[in-house]
């Protein structure tokens, strides 16, 4: 099973310092993105159809856990096919599941496997698309899982933003009122909102192809089940 790593970890670079003073004012434009940090982790779609019921997904595309058999297979019953019992039919629903395969061989070899099966050939179909579905409904399924925790973290992250942009307002606010120079204010929580808020973006940056992956994942398994029907026939 292809595991993908969903904790997408930013390296670390250094901060930029100022030799001398730091520039308050100039992180104004920070402390506005940071109060919108959360804002950014709502999800785009505005369906009201289909709300979002997960306050951790992080994906724009609508959250489905499990995908539904009748969704993508139209032939015969698979439910309660022991299939990893069929070394054969394992080891080929293992090939044809994996993207690495493209599709035009994965069709090859599903025509092969049913050519070779004479009378059995509809139970053994049945049995392979049962592996293969399986196979790719359990690595959606993490990947989704996976997700799920990284919208965890990303949201921990954007209300511990949101905190340290209050804080560093009311910190230069001070600054001013008690007629500080500006370049001896030391505010201990600068550099880490600072931080914090590349780590969240470079993050947010680093989704996309991840969120893909689950529908990705949803059109290999359709095309495989069409494959495999078409050689019911």
């Amino acid at each position: 099973m292809l595991h993908v790593s969903i904790f997408i970890r930013a390296k670390a670079r250094p901060l930029a310092r100022s030799a001398s003073g730091r520039d308050f004012a100039g992180r104004v434009g920070l402390m506005a993105a940071a109060a919108a940090a959360l804002a950014m982790m709502a999800p785009a779609s505005t369906q009201p159809a289909a709300p979002q019921t997960n306050p951790d997904w992080p994906c724009r595309q609508i959250l489905v856990s499990r995908l539904a058999v009748a969704a993508v297979w139209s032939g015969p019953p698979i439910e309660g096919i022991a299939w990893q019992k069929d070394p054969a039919v394992a080891a080929l629903a293992a090939e044809v599941a994996a993207r690495r395969m493209p599709l035009e061989d994965a069709e090859r070899r599903i025509a092969d496997f049913a050519k070779a099966q004479a009378a059995a050939k509809a139970y053994k179909l049945a049995a392979l698309f049962a592996g293969v579905f399986e196979t790719l409904d359990a690595e959606r399924a993490q990947i989704i899982a996976g997700l799920l925790r990284f919208g965890t973290k990303q949201r921990e992250l954007a209300a511990k933003i949101r905190s340290e942009s209050h804080m560093d307002s009311s910190a230069s606010k001070e600054a001013k009122d008690k007629d500080k120079d500006k370049d001896e204010v030391k505010d201990k929580g600068a550099l880490q909102l600072e931080w914090d808020m590349r780590l969240f973006e470079e993050r947010r940056q680093s989704l996309s192809f991840v969120c893909e992956s689950p529908t990705l994942i949803e059109q290999r398994l359709f095309a495989i089940a069409r494959i495999i029907q078409r050689n019911l026939e």
